[in-house]
């Protein structure tokens, strides 16, 4: 019998470093993540009735991440990742494409890792209260799924 168990722990990742030379830093004041995709469907009008078939066209995947605000002194931010920066990437014309990785941390979980571009910012709160921001990104191509080493 294969044990199951409940995913509950998903990290994210920016890397720093280089495709060739990765340097994968944790967010780690994200708490919310929303992965997922959509395929394109259409409707065709056939003699027996209405039928629904794929367009043939890879899905379009997204990812939305929400987090906590805290900026970081300039001797840790080569080993964080602010909502500065995610807002200075976002806002640079023309937007560099960079690599991510969403992954759970025990042997075994689903690793994700793919290139994106960051499609919205906004980051939120009251005064005397903790700020949080939200990121979307736009998914380039299809994750690379691997399981965690």
């Amino acid at each position: 019998m294969q044990e199951a168990v409940l995913a509950k722990e998903v990290n994210f990742f920016v890397n720093k470093g280089t495709v060739q030379t990765p340097n994968w830093v944790m967010v780690g004041c994200g708490n919310s993540k929303d992965y997922g995709l959509a395929n394109e469907m259409i409707t065709l009008n056939c003699d027996s009735g209405k039928r629904k078939v794929h367009s043939g066209e890879e899905p379009e995947y997204d990812f939305q991440l929400g987090g906590f605000v805290f900026e970081y002194a300039t001797a840790n931010k080569a080993t964080n990742v602010s909502s500065t920066e995610f807002e200075t990437w976002a806002s640079a014309v023309p937007q560099v494409l960079r690599q991510y990785r969403l992954a759970g941390k025990h042997v075994g979980d689903t690793v994700r890792t793919f290139n994106a571009y960051i499609s919205n910012f906004r980051e939120t709160g009251s005064n005397g209260e903790a700020r949080t921001y939200t990121i979307g990104f736009t998914i380039d191509e299809p994750p690379v799924l691997t399981a965690q080493a």
